[in-house]
């Protein structure tokens, strides 16, 4: 009985003292883009940029040409700003889609010099992720290795959006109106996060500087909500 448990044990522990652990750092580019409209009246935001990245992963060999990864990404944050009120100049009559506000008459021969207020709206986003991959591995020389590699990006979108709203006077001839109320600049902030699971596919080298240190090059790709994300990268590894 007991040499059947020591022979067990040895089976078992025989593939982990087998594997081979490592820890990478990289710096990436992150490339994204995604899904928006664009019309003559309203144009959305695009939400797509480039922008630098950092990772750290961790992995390690389970077969002789297989393993598993996990990596942690951070990306910087993008900024974008639309204003979507501004205001108007107009001399000796006004615009079409004033005149559609006010009744028939109400301006006409005055100069309109612009709309009572701004609005701005000020969007800074960061994307972040944990991604579990699986990798397989294709030796094509001594010192250079190239791994395919699939899985899983937990990710995580932060959106910080400012949006403010600032009163504006008119410097041209004044004309009659309603009663306006001029309200005090305003500003709202509002933070938006969102979860999702998204697939991953990738490829890299792994080449060999030492015995234990590697230059790892490669390109990863993740989909998005609405469209997809490209990260180019190279970094340096550390295998025990």
């Amino acid at each position: 009985m007991g040499l059947g448990m020591w022979a067990l044990g040895f089976g078992i522990s025989a593939p982990v003292l087998a594997q081979s652990p490592y820890v990478a750092g990289a710096i990436s580019a992150d490339v994204s883009r995604v899904s928006h409209a664009d019309s003559s009246l309203y144009s959305s935001p695009a939400n797509g940029g480039e922008v630098l990245s950092g990772a750290l992963r961790v992995g390690t060999s389970v077969g002789s040409n297989w393993g598993v990864e996990l990596e942690f990404v951070r990306a910087g944050r993008t900024s974008e700003q639309r204003p979507l009120i501004t205001p108007l100049a107009v001399t000796g009559g006004i615009t079409t889609n004033i005149e559609q506000l006010l009744p028939a008459g109400v301006l006409t021969g005055y100069t309109v010099s612009s709309i009572p207020f701004n609005y701005r709206s000020d969007v800074r986003r960061r994307h972040e992720s944990v991604d579990a991959v699986a990798w397989a591995r294709q030796s094509i020389g001594g010192s250079v290795d190239l791994v395919y590699l699939g899985g899983l990006a937990f990710s995580r979108d932060r959106s910080d959006i400012t949006q403010s709203i600032t009163p504006i006077r008119g410097t041209s001839t004044p004309i009659t109106l309603p009663p306006v109320i001029i309200l005090p600049p305003t500003t709202y902030r509002n933070t938006l996060v969102e979860y999702a699971t998204r697939p991953l596919v990738g490829m890299e080298a792994r080449i060999g500087l030492t015995s234990r240190l590697r230059l790892v090059p490669g390109i990863r790709v993740q989909g998005l909500g609405d469209g997809w994300l490209l990260r180019p990268y190279v970094g340096l590894g550390w295998f025990f």
